[in-house]
This record gives C-alpha cells, structure tokens and sequence, in this order.
C-alpha cells in the first residue's frame, strides 16, 4: 500500500504543450499535499425501455489538474510563478504578461515492487493563493489545468531529477516587512490572503475527449486583509473610492526575499464590526489590484537572491 509520506511530485517545463520532453529533466517539488486528479465526463443514455434499466454509459470527455498546497520558501516555486505570470524573469523582476508556460507534473507514489506514476501533461497554473497570518508559516496553493493524464509503472526513459531546495520557510513573524499602503500609516495587519488567477480554461473541440488547449483570461489580484481599526484611514480609503497601492516583502532582511507590489489597487468591500465582548475591533477589508501604466502590469514580483 502506498503512503503519503512518501509521494513525490516533480516538474519539467515542455517545449510542445501537451508533450513531455524526450529526456525530461525533472524538478522535484516541495508540498504539503495534493489534489491532482482526473476529472472524466459521461454520457447516460436516454432511451426509454419497458425494464427500466439504463442502456449504456458512455464517456465523452475529460480534462485533469488540481491543488498543489505548499509552504512558501525561496527559490521553490520561480518556475511556477513565471509559468502564473505568463512571463520571464528579467533582472530577477517578474511582471505579468501573456506567453503561456506548459509542464508536465509527476506524481510517484511508491508502491512496493510495482510503483505507479501518474503524469498531467500541458499543466498550466492557473491560481496561486497565498495566506499569511500572524504567528504562522506563510502557506499557500497552486492550482493547476493540464490536458491529459497519463499513468505508468516505471519512469520515463533518461528521465533525472534534481532534488528539491532545502531553503527555509518562510513565516509572517519574522518574514514579513515594508508593509505599505499609501494613505494608511504603519498599518497593523494580523491576517492577509491574495489570490492571482489567470481565469484558465479547456478548450474541447469535436473529434477529441480531451482539451485541444487551454484558454488564457484576465490576469487578476483579489485579496483580503483583517487590521486593527485604529483609525479611519483604511476604511476611508473603501468608502471614498481612493485608488491606493500595497506592497510588502516576504523572506529574509537583505537576501532570499521576494518583494509584491501593486502599484494601483482600490479596496472594495470593508466593514469594520464589534463581534462580541472582549474582542479586538478589527477591519476586515477586500481589495482587487488593476493595470499600472508606470509598470505596465498590475502586479509586479522582484526576487532579491
């Protein structure tokens, strides 16, 4: 019987959606756990019978994909990122753009004499959602779309693997710096989640079970935050409809740190709510980031190594 202890998950970037290079040169993955699997799709006849019985199930497509959950460390995941970003590193600076990035995902699970790999081929990710909260690791997901899954007993031929980094990771105590927003001073946030999505969806097509491609969307920045209410200055911001920007660094001091920055966000939706006795007055707030023309993105990633 396999154990989930021992999974492994590794990733190799294709050259041709959909197909897993020659000789892949795998990347083995850190995670907390998983959800790849394949979603199948079938068709229930409707054809009327005396005995009442269903004549034939048949299926009729499928598309595959999944959560990889994770605890965020540097340098783990920069592939991933660019393949979220659609883009490059350029001077370790990563800006959204629109040339997709496909992998093909591994999944080992060890199995005693037989082992069983269950492989996503043309895997895109599609969501990333990060959570940071005070006292904790800063942990998060990433979400990925492939076009088909294919499974085996043995590895691919003159396939290696590169181990997976050993970096710390990071937490939202001693990680976590240079939290601004403009039009807030020094604000006191316990908790924060962002979510970037690429709005991805299959492509099927007459003639083909599975996606022929996967559709880009918008590229979108959506969070929340939940902060000490000391002040107006933060609900202000939501109800008189001020455009602000947010940016912060997540890692160490000086080196091994990525810097968010969202040069024009507006925030909306807020509330600011006494639940109860001997609670903490807090405002809870939600916030979506849009194009910048200074940076040319909406979002904008710079890794300090």
């Amino acid at each position: 019987m396999a154990d989930s202890s021992q999974t492994q998950l590794a990733s190799v970037p294709e050259v041709t959606p959909g197909t897993t290079p020659a000789s892949p040169a795998f990347q083995i993955m850190r995670m907390t756990g998983e959800n790849l699997k394949a979603s199948l799709q079938y068709f229930r006849s409707n054809e009327i019978r005396k005995d009442r019985n269903v004549g034939n199930i048949t299926q009729i497509g499928g598309n595959s994909g999944g959560a990889v959950n994770m605890e965020l460390s540097y340098g783990s995941f920069d592939v991933w990122l660019e393949a979220l970003f659609q883009s490059t590193w350029n001077a370790n600076v990563l800006k959204n753009g629109v040339t997709k990035k496909t992998f093909t995902l591994e999944k080992l699970f060890e199995n005693g004499a037989t082992d069983q790999y269950h492989r996503y081929l043309g895997a895109q990710p599609n969501t990333l959602n990060l959570s940071l909260e005070a006292n904790k690791e800063v942990v998060g997901s990433f979400d990925f779309v492939s076009m088909s899954k294919t499974k085996g007993t043995t590895a691919i031929a003159s396939s290696t693997y590169t181990a997976a980094t050993t970096t710390d990771v990071m937490n939202a105590a001693d990680n976590v710096a240079n939290l601004a927003i403009t039009g807030v001073t020094s604000p006191r946030v316990t908790k924060m989640d962002i979510s970037i999505t690429n709005n991805l969806a299959p492509q099927s097509a007459i003639g083909s079970k599975y996606p022929i491609g996967v559709r880009s969307g918008r590229f979108q920045v959506t969070g929340t935050l939940e902060a000490y209410f000391d002040n107006a200055a933060l609900y202000d911001l939501f109800v008189d409809n001020v455009a602000t920007d947010m940016a912060f660094d997540i890692g160490g001091v000086s080196t091994q740190k990525y810097n968010f920055d969202l040069n024009k966000i507006k925030f909306i939706d807020g509330e600011v709510i006494a639940g109860g006795n001997d609670q903490d007055v807090m405002a809870r707030m939600q916030f979506e980031a849009y194009f910048d023309g200074t940076s040319n993105s909406t979002m904008v990633l710079t890794r300090t190594p």
